[in-house]
């Protein structure tokens, strides 16, 4: 009996690696043949672009270390626009309590709060002041952390991929918790430099986050932490950056919403 020399079938056994998939069979799509979950229109782009990097300097944890500072590049503009915003909404608080402090004696339910808002939402456009541009960086850099975990935590590309010294597998935590610690601190530096306009209580409760992170991240795979880690330096070093652009706003006594 002749026996053709190839002859195809409609199973796939190996491993589920991004370039073998694409070679055995276009259709098998790495978001199809891999579960990331929620955020897998966000992977498969990052880890193309992941694999793109690891191209030109080898090492999959300089990779991590090269995408992030793209990444960050990218979002330069909206960073500096939303810390310029968050210099001006801290400029602005004496005039923002002001008029608070001459409606704090209604209720929350009382119609006459709608005159508040309205007088604070002026004052915001009148200063050209964007009260919620201080979230965007994060919103933009959320999911890429989400992608970067289902990335590390599906991806066969980084297991057992080592980075320096004592961090010999990038989708495992740090053995001795170094890394962590270090983003930890980070974040801690990052919020004591943020512009905040929180009160009191509240400030406090941003500190906590740090302690919060450091201890969520602790079993962490390697590469995760490694991505927050970068990325907090790179926000910090933009920190000083618009520090030295725009002077610290200086808040004039006695100012109005109307001067």
């Amino acid at each position: 009996v002749a026996v053709p020399a190839s002859f195809a079938l409609p199973y796939y056994f190996g491993p589920k690696e991004f370039d073998t998939l694409r070679g055995v069979d276009p259709r098998l799509e790495l978001v199809r043949a891999i579960d990331f979950g929620f955020f897998a229109p966000v992977v498969t782009p990052l880890l193309i672009a992941l694999k793109w990097v690891h191209g030109f300097v080898g090492n999959w944890g300089w990779a991590i270390v090269v995408l992030t500072l793209l990444i960050n590049v990218l979002i330069f503009p909206l960073r500096h626009r939303s810390m310029v915003s968050m210099k001006k909404m801290q400029a602005l608080q004496p005039e923002v309590k002001a008029i608070q402090e001459r409606y704090a004696k209604y209720k929350v339910t009382d119609p006459e709060r709608q005159k508040m808002n309205q007088e604070m939402m002026a004052l915001y456009k009148q200063k050209g002041v964007n009260p919620v541009a201080g979230c965007i960086p994060m919103l933009l850099t959320l999911p890429v952390l989400f992608a970067f975990y289902a990335l590390l935590s599906a991806s066969i590309e980084l297991r057992g991929a080592p980075f320096v010294g004592w961090i010999t597998d990038l989708s495992r935590h740090d053995p001795w918790y170094v890394t962590p610690v270090l983003m930890g601190l980070s974040m801690l530096w990052q919020q004591k430099m943020m512009p905040t306009t929180a009160d009191p209580i509240q400030q406090k409760v941003f500190l906590l986050m740090p302690v919060i992170f450091t201890f969520s991240f602790l079993w962490a795979p390697a590469g995760l932490v490694l991505y927050w880690f970068v990325s907090n330096i790179l926000a910090i070093s933009q920190q000083y950056i618009t520090n030295r652009i725009v002077a610290a706003p200086v808040a004039v006594p006695g100012r109005s919403a109307a001067a």
